[in-house]
């Protein structure tokens, strides 16, 4: 029997399994892109519009494939994800990985099930052997008993992007906390040289007044500070403090760590979450590094399992040395213990684009301290910060 009629004889077979035609483009807007927008804060990542390829591969090394094809992934009414018309395909994550369980119904044979690898949450690929019994249904008395054939997918999703992700997530968070805060806000920040405090761009976001207390650990007295640099993108701000009060830091006993960390390394985080019901002493809880990247594979964001609250924005992330290895930004609503820091060296580029250089402290005299002495050190360099809008500044001359 010729390969040709070999493939002949199939093909027609695995286009309704796996290809279920072409589902275009109209305009410029994608298939079901309301659905997308307004639930992409609970999507599944495998959830979108994919540009997809199918072969089928013979043992010989023979191969034929589709041309590509747009397709649509949903979760259906079971609460399986599957592509859009087509019912012998289903999808389900494994835990909070990138793999997925491939489960293909056949009319003949039992379901496979493999796993597909979704890298960078942007391209999923998976392999399928036709079993044999689906084989001899389809292919009657043309079946031979040494055949074996391979169907391959390669997805590459177009919609909505990773960007789309993470600006939404973004956005919550902040629309979250604006609910909360009426005329004040607070946050946290950490000491750089020179007088110059670090917290998220969030933090002193259209502040009119910036307050800054804790310095030196003493909360009685709090002193102005401005807004020097910005990174909306990566959420960071810096500021200095401008009173003339103000007598500097000290001696900084920690520095700020340009090298990437590592999963598994253990960190720990100061601040000042909901510090109306937990009170203005400052919060110590730790953790590891769960991943070199962040939410939907975000690489400027570590994240991490040590708890974090509203309010601990902008506070540093320390590692086992008591060196600032990440600057807390936001924790997964819905999700528990699942933390985001942004990496330092964002905070490197920032200071540099602003020539501010030297602000950053290279010296550590507390690594051989266990936690609770380097937390008694760091403490007084991790400051809570409060911020005014400018109603509230209007209301206090009313």
């Amino acid at each position: 029997m010729k390969m040709g009629h070999l493939f002949r004889t199939i093909i027609s077979f695995f286009l309704f399994v796996f290809i279920v035609g072409d589902i275009g483009v109209m305009g410029q807007e994608y298939p079901f892109q309301d659905y997308f927008l307004k639930n992409i804060l609970t999507l599944d990542p495998i959830e979108g519009v994919y540009d997809a390829q199918f072969c089928l591969e013979e043992d010989s090394g023979y191969k034929q494939c589709s041309d590509n094809k747009e397709i649509v992934i949903l979760v259906d009414e079971d609460n399986k994800y599957r592509i859009l018309g087509n019912q012998q395909l289903s999808f389900s994550r494994i835990g909070e990985t990138n793999i997925y369980r491939v489960e293909c119904e056949w009319s003949a044979a039992r379901p496979s099930t493999v796993r597909a690898s979704f890298v960078d949450y942007s391209i999923l690929r998976w392999r399928i052997d036709i079993p044999p019994a689906q084989m001899k249904s389809d292919m009657g008395r043309d079946y031979r008993n040494w055949m074996k054939v391979t169907t391959c997918a390669t997805l590459i999703k177009k919609y909505p992007t990773k960007s789309m992700y993470m600006k939404a997530a973004i956005e919550a968070q902040r629309k979250a906390e604006e609910e909360k805060k009426t005329s004040e806000w607070s946050g946290t920040g950490f000491a750089l040289n020179n007088g110059y405090v670090v917290t998220n761009y969030h933090v002193v976001e259209d502040a009119k007044s910036i307050n800054i207390s804790g310095i030196n650990g003493d909360f009685s007295v709090s002193y102005t500070a401005s807004v020097v640099a910005t990174d909306k993108v990566n959420d960071l701000a810096i500021v200095k403090i401008n009173d003339s009060r103000f007598n500097g830091f000290g001696i900084l006993p920690y520095s700020v760590e340009m090298q990437m960390a590592e999963v598994g390394d253990d960190v720990f985080v100061l601040g000042y979450p909901l510090t109306q019901t937990m009170g203005d002493e400052i919060k110590l809880t730790n953790g590891i590094i769960s991943s070199r990247t962040g939410f939907q594979g975000d690489a400027s964001l570590y994240q991490m399992s040590a708890p974090i609250q509203p309010g601990n924005s902008g506070g540093p992330m320390f590692n086992s040395k008591g060196n600032v290895v990440g600057i807390v930004c936001a924790h997964h609503i819905g999700a528990e213990n699942v933390g985001y820091a942004i990496k330092t060296i964002y905070l490197k580029n920032l200071a540099e684009s602003s020539s501010l250089p030297d602000i950053f402290p290279t010296s550590n005299t507390i690594s051989a301290l266990p936690l609770s002495g380097q937390v008694k050190k760091l403490k007084r360099f991790v400051y809570f910060i409060k911020c005014a809008s400018a109603d509230k500044v209007e209301n206090q001359f009313k």
